[in-house]
Order: structure tokens, then C-alpha cells, then sequence
């Protein structure tokens, strides 16, 4: 059995409205995450960075070499992988919603995709060691 898609004219006033709704819900939830998304990701590099940067230069080592690493990393991770389900889920709602529009076109979207982009690059560069600035 399949499903007919959602046509905007063929519906009541109230009921395009609840969609419209329903949709700019969608959008304000998107842009939740990627505000939440790209603060842990921020926050988890500047405290790698910190940490790292008092580890060095400490005259006494109070913490293990590997902890501000595993702080940046975890922080990153908390940030990055939230934010890719979340992109999933609004494509999902979208399409539920009958949006013809395609989702890269979408300006919410795209910036979640960079923000996510960003996070695999500040990710990647923690692990592999590499300085970025």
C-alpha cells in the first residue's frame, strides 16, 4: 500500500497551516541542535587547547599527558554525532511533511552540514595530532 503525498492545495486552510507550523517547528529544532552542536564542538577544541597548553607549559604535571585529548574528543564526539542524527531526523520530518523542495537546498541543512563537517575536521585533527591553529 502506498502512501499519497501531502498536496498543500488540496488541503483545508487550518490543516496547511498546521503543516506550515509543524515545518518551522522542524526548522527551530534543527537550529537548537546546531547551536547546541556547535558550542560543544568549540568548547570540547578551546579546552583541548587549554589543557594542553598548561600541560606543557605546568612545572608540575597534575594531569595525565592523554587528558586533554580525551577531554577535546569526548566533547567533540558529544557534539558531533547528536547533530548528524538530527539531520536525519529533519530530512525524515520533511519528507514526511511533503516538502518537494530538495533538502540541500535547504538553508538549515547546509548548516548543519557544515557545522558537522567542522566537527569531523577539529575531530580528526585531535586525534591524528595535527595543528590546525
Amino acid at each position: 500500500m502506498e502512501e499519497s503525498e501531502i498536496k498543500s492545495e488540496d488541503l483545508k486552510l487550518s490543516d496547511r497551516l498546521a503543516l506550515e507550523r509543524t515545518i518551522l517547528a522542524a526548522d527551530r529544532t534543527m537550529l537548537a541542535w546546531v547551536r547546541t552542536s556547535l558550542s560543544l564542538i568549540g568548547f570540547g577544541f578551546t579546552i583541548h587547547k587549554v589543557l594542553q597548553f598548561v600541560y606543557e607549559q605546568g612545572t608540575s604535571k597534575i594531569m595525565r599527558q592523554e587528558t586533554p585529548r580525551n577531554i577535546g574528543i569526548f566533547m567533540i564526539v558529544t557534539g558531533t554525532v547528536p547533530l548528524f542524527f538530527m539531520m536525519l531526523q529533519y530530512a525524515r520530518t520533511l519528507k514526511r511533511m511533503g516538502k518537494k523542495e530538495s533538502i540541500i537546498k535547504n538553508p538549515n541543512f547546509l548548516t548543519a552540514c557544515i557545522i558537522f563537517i567542522l566537527g569531523v575536521i577539529l575531530l580528526f585533527s585531535i586525534v591524528a595530532n595535527i595543528v590546525l591553529l
